[in-house]
């Protein structure tokens, strides 16, 4: 696996987090968000995790004066993360299924599309 697909339960979790998110997020956000879902999790997990997301470039971070400190806030960029996922998760497919596999997944894909575009 590449560093991009390779993706743990907490980050998943982050990143859906994130993307639901109508802005940036502090840590503490994320972890009261992960808390209110249910999960008892320690706010060093989720900055920990939250950062490894930023080195994975998944994520963005962004410095903010708080308190006569700098805290930070993060954002879950869509077409960044998309750039990067997809055409290495495609990669990985290709690897293990081969390319008639993908080409398959492809066109089966672009028909499922064309099925629902057609319900609406």
């Amino acid at each position: 696996m590449t560093q991009w697909t390779q993706l743990g339960p907490r980050e998943r979790e982050l990143l859906a987090v994130l993307r639901r998110a109508d802005g940036p997020l502090t840590a503490r956000d994320l972890a009261d968000a992960i808390r209110d879902r249910g999960d008892d999790v320690a706010y060093t997990t989720v900055k920990r995790t939250v950062d490894r997301l930023v080195e994975k470039g998944l994520v963005d971070r962004e410095c903010e004066p708080h308190r006569g400190a700098t805290r930070h806030r993060y954002r879950f960029d869509v077409e960044a993360a998309r750039q990067r996922l997809i055409p290495e998760f495609v990669a990985e497919l290709r690897a293990v299924l081969g390319d008639r596999a993908i080409e398959r997944l492809a066109v089966r894909t672009a028909r499922d599309n064309d099925e629902i575009d057609e319900r609406q």
